[in-house]
């Protein structure tokens, strides 16, 4: 089976390309053929299918919105970025190159096109009668800023097609030239109908097939495969450090202005450790929020991946995901359980499907930092019981499936789409 997988970043940008790159490396042990199709940045990862990608539309430096739109080519670039939002012929054109070089092709497997490459790619595969599905890793199809949030609140005014609601309040990077046309592009897709086209979504959990069919789409089509855990991973062994842990995108919907307010509040005996990217200066803010006193205290790593960030996950006593918004599958809580680290979460989202409040680790009110400290509080004061937490997250991670199981089941659903 041969798999066109579209993505607009080709190298690590958030979950979704840590899922990108795992399902391209897995695909071809299940006999499976996986090519990318991307945007040509930078700092893409080497490809042999790299000359198809399709130009960025700004410089292959400019990767986010907060680049694009500075400096004085930010107005020559707009008709590009326009046409990138709402229906890119040029991406449309890139992508019938390389199925032209390619012959076969089985199923066109889409994750995140928004914006740098648009739903023209969709059409693109089924103009040819290739089968389409679709992974959902946040609400780009229901919320003009893909995370149902307004003003670090939960938001569900557009879940509806009501997109004119974020538009109004500027829901996209507080800007209201880009939520005109983020929800310009929204309407016209639904006119449309190009989501339609798509024979299947992956969603993964529940809580988001929910949130889906609420927005109108048939409940049929949308299938939860769960992410699926890298088995590979041995136990925590030797001591533990004398820290807790966050790691994963620093960005306001994930909560960690309540995280520092928690911990600082509480001040217990431990440190926390920060590891992540900074988006859009957010970084500078949260350091901003470190009182005199915890300087010495509160770590700020920068981005930590392989060996390194395992390393980092193994030894910590517990980790927190505090996120704001209705965060999905966070792979922080999954790769936590794998080391049999337990972890501290917030009771939103797909969270509660992850982790087993009082067995896997401990589950606190949403956008409550004093319900944070207090479980922190509970969580740090018992080490035994963190231990035993610990271990019992690592079990139920595993009973829930690994990533060939994932693999098993996504493969099962490319082929009840049709003839591969």
């Amino acid at each position: 089976m041969r798999i066109v997988c579209c993505n607009k970043y080709f190298f690590l940008n958030g979950g979704t390309e840590h899922y990108l790159f795992r399902i391209l490396e897995r695909l071809p042990q299940s006999g499976c053929q996986a090519v990318p199709f991307s945007v040509a940045y930078a700092g893409s990862r080497p490809s042999p299918y790299a000359p198809y990608f399709l130009p960025p539309p700004g410089d292959p430096g400019q990767t986010h919105f907060n680049t694009l739109s500075r400096g004085l080519g930010a107005v020559a670039r707009l008709p590009r970025l326009v046409g990138r939002a709402v229906w890119s012929f040029e991406a449309k054109r890139a992508l019938r190159r390389l199925l032209d070089a390619l012959g076969q092709v089985d199923i066109g497997y889409i994750l995140n096109i928004y914006n740098y490459m648009s739903p023209s790619v969709i059409a693109a595969f089924k103009e040819r009668g290739i089968p389409v599905a679709m992974r959902l890793g946040d609400y780009h199809l229901l919320c003009l800023n893909y995370q149902l949030l307004y003003k670090n609140q939960p938001c569900e005014r557009c879940v509806s097609g009501a997109y004119f609601n974020g538009m109004i309040r500027r829901c996209v990077k507080g800007s209201l030239p880009a939520s005109l046309v983020r929800g310009a592009a929204m309407y016209v897709h639904r006119l449309l109908g190009v989501y339609g086209m798509v024979d299947a979504f992956v969603a993964p959990c529940g809580f988001m097939r929910e949130k889906l069919i609420q927005g109108g789409f048939p409940e049929k089509k949308i299938h939860v495969i769960r992410q699926g855990v890298n088995t590979d991973v041995p136990p925590a062994s030797g001591e533990k450090g004398n820290y807790i842990l966050y790691f994963g995108r620093l960005s306001p919907e994930k909560g960690l202005d309540l995280l520092l307010e928690a911990y600082q509040d509480l001040a217990p005996d431990v440190d926390l450790i920060l590891a992540g990217r900074g988006v859009g200066g957010y970084q500078d803010q949260l350091q901003r929020l470190v009182r005199p006193g915890f300087t010495q205290r509160i770590h700020f790593a920068g981005f930590v991946q392989g060996p390194a960030l395992s390393g980092l996950i193994d030894k910590a006593l517990l980790s927190v995901t505090p996120s704001r918004w209705y965060d999905n599958a966070p792979l922080s809580v999954l790769e936590s359980a794998m080391h049999g680290v337990p972890v501290l979460a917030a009771r939103i989202g797909g969270i509660p499907e992850l982790v087993e409040d009082g067995v896997t680790g401990l589950l606190f009110a949403p956008a409550s930092a004093a319900d944070l400290a207090g479980k922190l509080g509970c969580m740090l004061a018992d080490r035994q019981a963190l231990a035993a937490m610990g271990r019992a997250a690592r079990e139920r991670a595993l009973a829930q499936g690994s990533l060939d199981d994932h693999i098993t089941k996504l493969i099962a659903l490319f082929r009840s789409l049709g003839p591969c």
